[in-house]
């Protein structure tokens, strides 16, 4: 056996190590030791003593994939491989490559679609109320519908939390739908599930047939993705905050969209899509930028400290469910854990102070 080879075995072992769990072999990537990536073991050794103590809070597991190998993966807390993950809002943008798919099999499909010819039931929620005739679809998908919402920054279960009130609701929809404006749509940022919640029936009505039909043959059923989808009240899934899948899987999404729509030779979504979902589109505060129900790093977050290009876009879910894409490292970040209370930043602690800091700037 080469010393690579012993190499790689002993860090699978590692990885598994304190799981009790065994890798095996699957279709999605092979194992290579950190080393053999361009990647500091040794910082993700200390990384993992870090999550051991309970420096990042609950977390439930870690992968990293470099140059087309899984360089690290471990569970902890009692989580295992196996297990279904909520993403939480992290939905959101799996529902933007499912948008992706569905335009890439119609080119009809247009993000300047007027929301009011898309919900002819709900009419009357668009009479008399200014500006919301205006809403398109790609102003749901940035997060700048322009209705008064609260969700950022109030707790998950307030009073005064919008998504919150909306599963207090028979109909969703409708919740979302008669919120008052506060603002002209495309103009402001403000993050707002109801938006997401929108994209089931908007989906359904681009490509004809149930949402989660659609995606199980065009993208989980591709990627060999277990999931759950939960639903909302009536027939539509919950397209803001409702999957669950192995964290693993979550990884594929994202390399995915490393590889720009391709996978095993086949190209789920046009590459095109790839790039412009991704680009940045609206500023949504200091830190944060935002795409088509992707987040951004402002260009100061010093989370890029020791990164030689901010080109890094990632999916959030709410406790800590991040999955990260990095073009210029060829890298993707899958964190998972139970880190609610807006302790979910700790994440980017994380991958500031040893992800990054792991990976040289020369690295390509």
């Amino acid at each position: 056996m080469s010393g690579r080879i012993k190499i790689a075995v002993f860090s699978c072992l590692w990885m598994f190590a304190c799981s009790g769990e065994q890798p095996t072999p699957d279709s999605f990537l092979n194992y290579d030791h950190p080393y053999f990536q361009g990647v500091n073991h040794t910082i993700l050794l200390d990384l993992d003593k870090a999550i051991e103590r309970g420096d990042f809070g609950q977390m439930h597991s870690v992968i990293m994939i470099r140059n087309n190998n899984i360089i690290f993966e471990k569970y902890y807390n009692g989580y295992k491989r196996s297990d279904l993950h909520s993403i939480g809002e992290g939905t959101q943008s799996i529902v933007s490559a499912l948008l992706g798919i569905a335009m890439t099999e119609d080119s009809s499909i247009r993000l300047d679609t007027p929301l009011y010819r898309m919900f002819p039931d709900y009419a009357q929620l668009f009479e008399n109320v200014p500006q919301k005739d205006k809403i398109n679809v790609a102003h749901l998908l940035t997060n700048t519908s322009g209705f008064w919402w609260q969700e950022l920054g109030e707790p998950a279960n307030g009073e005064k939390n919008d998504a919150f009130l909306m599963t207090k609701s028979n109909d969703w929809i409708s919740y979302v739908l008669s919120t008052p404006m506060i603002r002209e749509p495309g103009h402001e940022f403000n993050f707002n599930s109801g938006n997401a919640i929108l994209m089931a029936p908007i989906l359904q009505m681009f490509t004809g047939r149930e949402l989660e039909q659609f995606a199980r043959e065009k993208l989980f059923e591709p990627l060999d993705i277990q999931w759950k989808w939960d639903k909302m009240p009536g027939a539509y899934v919950n397209t803001a905050w409702g999957l669950s899948m192995r964290p693993v899987d979550f990884a594929k999404i994202g390399y995915l969209y490393l590889k720009r729509g391709k996978w095993n030779e086949k190209q789920i979504f046009d590459r095109y899509w790839s790039k412009v979902s991704t680009r940045v589109k609206t500023g949504a505060s200091a830190y944060y930028n935002y795409s088509f129900f992707w987040w951004r790093f402002a260009f100061y977050a010093d989370v890029n400290k020791y990164v030689a290009s901010n080109d890094t876009f990632f999916a959030w879910g709410n406790g800590g469910q991040f999955l990260f894409v990095i073009p210029h490292l060829n890298m993707v970040v899958v964190l998972t854990a139970g880190n609610y209370n807006n302790e979910d930043k700790k994440a980017f602690e994380l991958l500031r102070d040893y992800v990054f800091a792991a990976v040289a700037f020369n690295s390509q």
